[in-house]
């Protein structure tokens, strides 16, 4: 392996070494992952579709959750703040924190809200259908002002801030501004990981670290990125547009492309061994992206370790959650820490 790909031993101990101490402030949607499991070996009388004969049902921490639970795993402390509905799936989302060890105190319920259940159906290995079961609207006002007196007076005790947008109401534009600003005021590192759906470049205007995919970054800056030379007009559009420190674009199996002020963009491929399910690596990355740098890595350092958490968490089933022990052993199999 090149050594623009590995850090030293000394560097991921040091790094490692101060994960415990570091909060994480993490803000978004969240909801329920469901994993219905089974086979199909017939079609049914009432209409042509097959019939799933179930083997196994699993819930999992879903959206900005999973980042949260990601923080965890990785062995920092992660504050979790959301809005879910008064329902069944809510009893069912606080039951998931409290299995995992996340506090679910800045979780709050709203009438006004419905918590979202994601339900994946998978037969013979292959993901068949997936059913969302939600209400994606922007917060009342109401519901709004409770999140924002909830949530910042939290921002000044954190190490950083995750800003987790999966579209489905809880960050509005106002709610972003205000969040930004307070945290820009303590001077706290802000990640954003965005949306597209309702979203402009500028509704993330001074984040520290912002971090689309090659879609998102393609739909955010109106460019189609086919090729290295869109690929960085992009991000150097991006960049100006959300006014960030540092882009991080993710392209799946091309790994990702670090973008920086009056720097040149680095690439840095993918390290998998095996890709068995890429839903939740968005969530992965994003964890250790933001956790890496405040425990003192470079940006290149922890995009590195990012993309490596990446390629343990791609081997898992569904949305998951890596440990710095599985990172590590991960990194020696590829010579990544020298």
């Amino acid at each position: 392996m090149s050594n623009n790909y590995a850090i030293k031993k000394q560097r991921f101990e040091e790094i490692k070494n101060s994960v415990a101490a570091k909060k994480v402030l993490i803000l978004g949607d969240v909801g329920v992952d469901r994993y219905t499991v089974g086979t199909a070996s017939r079609l049914s009388p009432e209409a042509p579709v097959p019939v799933l004969l179930v083997t196994s049902q699993s819930d999992k921490l879903g959206m900005a959750a999973n980042v949260a639970d990601n923080v965890r795993a990785f062995g920092a402390t992660p504050l979790l703040c959301s809005i879910v509905g008064e329902d069944r799936v809510c009893e069912e989302f606080f039951t998931l924190l409290r299995s995992s060890g996340i506090d679910g105190a800045h979780v709050h319920k709203h009438s006004s809200r419905r918590t979202s259940l994601k339900e994946r159906v998978i037969a013979q290995a292959q993901h068949v259908v997936r059913i969302d079961h939600e209400k994606p609207e922007p917060l009342s006002a109401a519901a709004q002002e409770l999140f924002l007196k909830k949530a910042l007076p939290l921002v000044k005790d954190c190490d950083a801030v995750i800003l987790e947008d999966y579209a489905k109401g809880v960050l509005t534009e106002g709610l972003l501004t205000e969040v930004i600003a307070e945290a820009r005021r303590h001077k706290k590192f802000i990640s954003a990981d965005p949306t597209t759906i309702v979203r402009r470049p500028a509704d993330y205007r001074g984040v520290s670290l912002f971090k689309p995919n090659r879609d998102e970054a393609a739909r955010l800056s109106g460019i189609d990125i086919r090729d290295d030379a869109s690929l960085r007009a992009a991000g150097e559009f991006l960049l100006k547009e959300v006014e960030a420190e540092t882009v991080v674009i993710t392209q799946g199996a091309a790994g990702m492309t670090l973008f920086s002020v009056d720097k040149p963009p680095v690439n840095i491929p993918t390290f998998a061994r095996t890709v068995y399910d890429v839903s939740g690596a968005g969530d992965t990355v994003i964890s250790m992206l933001t956790l890496a740098h405040v425990c003192g890595a470079s940006l290149v350092e922890s995009s590195i370790l990012a993309n490596f958490a990446a390629g343990v968490e791609v081997g898992k089933q569904g949305t998951a959650t890596v440990t710095l022990q599985e990172l590590e052993q991960h990194m020696r199999r590829f010579g990544a820490l020298v």
